[in-house]
């Protein structure tokens, strides 16, 4: 191997010599050359076109207008707004992991820093997204490069991580830090898009304080957003709309954390100082709305705001945003409505629902075909620029003076880095292969889950269909026995309609970290008879549970939350019952030191050993042929674990499946 040394002098000297032979005027054209460049990229941007956006970053990257960490964060701009993000991660991740040589490599580090983080806390990846902001400030911190929206937003960032991890007081001082920076950035430059972005930041930790049920945060917070808006409205010629626009939002937080707190009557009187304004009258200011009117129990309003979600969907293409639609809007619009007890239109919605999920498998096999054929073109496009790179670099050298040994030494150089490139690039192809496998089985878990919804919501909806044609056919004579059976026919699906909606709601509750009040005493004993008899009455029920009591157990009672850990129960319980034909389903209730015991015991299929941890992951079905939704143990586990118990697998019992589920004597 070359020592590094003798690498080095020999590099310097080959550049040197081609510098010599350069014409003195090339670092004017340079300069020419790179605000050129950074024109075209602002016009492509700004104009929302980023297949021309890729093609610049790739042409002027080959021509050195733009220096590599620059075209990366352009690519994965680029394909962060078509919807890429896998491809998108990847080349921001590339401009993080470059080394930064001036003041403009500082600024597109911070720029890709931010969006890969923002990416990642977006998909829930917080650790992931610690691993690149801590960095990403560590770096900047010491270049003194503080005193931007990057770096601001990057500690918002790492605060809302915090948040999700639990540590309040760690996601507190990150807050406050971020709230210092936007600060000294208005002080250093006034102007409305600086106000804006502050804004926007002061929203972001307000709303994950909402999320996470932390009211008194929030409310702290929106005396933050008060103070921007204060001083905003202090300057010479305040934008009226934007006050108008912000002002409601802060009064709708302010309602929101009061109402989370229980000062139901501050929070309907700082609501209707928000309904005094123009911007709640329009269609987004009603949507924004709504999350204060569930929360406060008034359906009926909430449900009315929902009725501008069409008209304002139709404004835009929803086409790549089937999943989010559906979670962030159609499944509180089916609630709200429900609880207004607007049967007609929650029935409308779960049809709507029902299509949506349909449109969304096929766009999501689609989306997923054409990013991995995107993939590899990508691929291909970075060995041609590599390769066109080198013969440049080969051109080069041959217009230089040099000595026959010191082209000989070159071109062995060259071809050792290529070896050491081509063995780095087959290693990282190797270990893409993995993470695409992964990607494509999580890929079809999710379509599976999806398709049987859909099949789960369509059954019910067929049967109420067919009974509603047979009571409104004109003439139709129905004995009081049939229309009693039709009529528990109806419930009967109605009620499976709502708990396949509940479930779906659960689920987007599932990876929350959020405590659940513990503020029930009860009988350890009543969770497990309160189950046993909600299990019973389902019609699905085929085998009778046997309760078994331990000893003294009738004594021990627990500080927790009584409908929650029933449910956790039911849903075990109910996954015995699916999986057992024929045998029978036992529940044992026990104490061990500070613990209590729920038992569940089948006789079933049973479970693997090797996936006793599996089968707790969302939308895992060992067996695709049985009925069900794959998020049951999910759920499950995930209320166990916020009450401060859990739920395992015993894989010691080989006779069938046994669950244990364990919850605390004391708070």
């Amino acid at each position: 191997m070359i020592p590094l040394r003798l690498l080095n002098l020999l590099l310097v000297a080959v550049l040197t010599g081609a510098s010599l032979l350069s014409c003195g005027g090339n670092e004017d054209v340079n300069t020419v050359a790179a605000v050129e460049a950074d024109s075209l990229i602002e016009v492509a941007h700004k104009n929302h076109e980023y297949q021309q956006l890729l093609e610049l970053a790739d042409e002027l990257q080959q021509s050195g207008q733009i220096t590599d960490i620059q075209a990366d964060y352009w690519r994965g701009y680029s394909y962060s707004r078509q919807r890429m993000i896998r491809l998108s991660e990847k080349y921001w991740r590339r401009a993080v992991d470059a080394k930064i040589h001036d003041d403009e490599g500082l600024t597109f580090y911070a720029k890709s820093a931010n969006r890969l983080a923002g990416s990642l806390l977006l998909k829930g990846e917080y650790e992931a997204t610690m691993e690149v902001a801590v960095p990403a400030i560590e770096t900047l911190t010491q270049a003194n490069y503080q005193n931007n929206s990057d770096y601001a937003y990057l500690l918002t960032t790492i605060g809302s991580c915090m948040l999700k991890f639990g540590n309040d007081n760690e996601a507190a001082d990150y807050f406050r830090q971020a709230y210092d920076m936007f600060s000294r950035v208005l002080k250093a430059n006034p102007s409305r898009e600086n106000f804006t972005t502050a804004i926007a930041g002061v929203i972001t930790i307000t709303e994950n304080y909402l999320h996470q049920d932390r009211f008194q945060q929030a409310q702290d917070w929106t005396r933050k957003f008060r103070e921007l808006l204060d001083y905003y409205q202090s300057r010479p010629n305040p934008d009226s709309a934007l006050m108008d626009k912000q002002l409601t939002r802060l009064y709708i937080y302010q309602a929101s954390a009061m109402e989370g707190l229980g000062n139901h009557n501050d929070a309907r009187k700082v609501y209707n100082e928000a309904l005094k304004l123009n911007y709640i009258q329009t269609n987004e200011g009603k949507l924004e709305a709504i999350n204060y009117l569930m929360s406060a129990g008034r359906w009926s309003e909430a449900a009315d705001n929902f009725e501008v979600l069409d008209k304002q969907l139709q404004r835009y293409d929803i086409s790549d945003y089937l999943m989010d639609i559906i979670q962030q809007y159609l499944l509180p619009k089916y609630r709200a409505n429900a609880e207004a007890h607007r049967d007609n239109v929650a029935n409308a919605v779960s049809r709507k629902i029902c299509d949506q999920l349909d449109s969304a498998i096929i766009l999501m096999q689609k989306d997923a075909a054409m990013e991995l054929a995107i993939l590899y073109n990508t691929q291909q496009k970075e060995k041609e620029i590599t390769e066109q790179k080198a013969k440049m670099a080969f051109q080069h050298y041959l217009a230089t003076v040099i000595t026959l040994v010191l082209v000989l030494l070159c071109f062995v150089l060259i071809i050792y880095f290529r070896h050491q490139a081509a063995m780095r690039l087959e290693k990282a192809y190797g270990k893409l292969e993995i993470a695409n496998e992964r990607t494509m089985e999580s890929s079809r878990m999710k379509t599976s889950f999806i398709r049987q919804m859909s099949h789960e919501i369509r059954t019910p909806l067929n049967i109420l269909s067919g009974f509603t044609q047979i009571i409104t056919t004109p003439g139709m004579e129905l004995t009081e026995e049939t229309r009693k059976d039709i009529n528990e026919k109806i419930i009967e699906n109605t009620n499976r309609i709502t708990e396949l909606v509940n479930k779906m709601l659960e689920l987007s509750d599932v990876s929350s970290k959020t405590v659940i009040e513990r503020t029930d005493m009860l009988k350890a004993t009543q969770i497990a008879l309160e189950a046993v008899s909600t299990a019973s009455a389902d019609k699905r029920c085929h085998i009778p549970i046997d309760l078994q009591l331990a000893d003294g157990i009738d004594e021990v009672s627990l500080q927790t939350n009584g409908q929650v850990a029933t449910r956790a129960l039911c849903l075990l319980l109910d996954n015995a019952e699916r999986f057992t034909k024929e045998g029978s389903v036992t529940l044992r209730v026990d104490r061990k030191h500070d613990m209590v015991q729920y038992i569940v015991e089948d006789t079933g299929i049973g479970i693997p050993a090797g996936e006793a941890e599996h089968v707790f992951q969302e939308f895992v079905q060992l067996n695709e042929y049985e009925e069900g939704t794959g998020i049951g143990l999910t759920v499950a586990r995930s209320i166990c674990r916020r009450l401060g118990g859990n739920v395992v697998l015993d894989t010691s019992y080989t006779s069938g499946a046994r669950f244990v589920m364990t919850l605390p004597v004391k708070a």
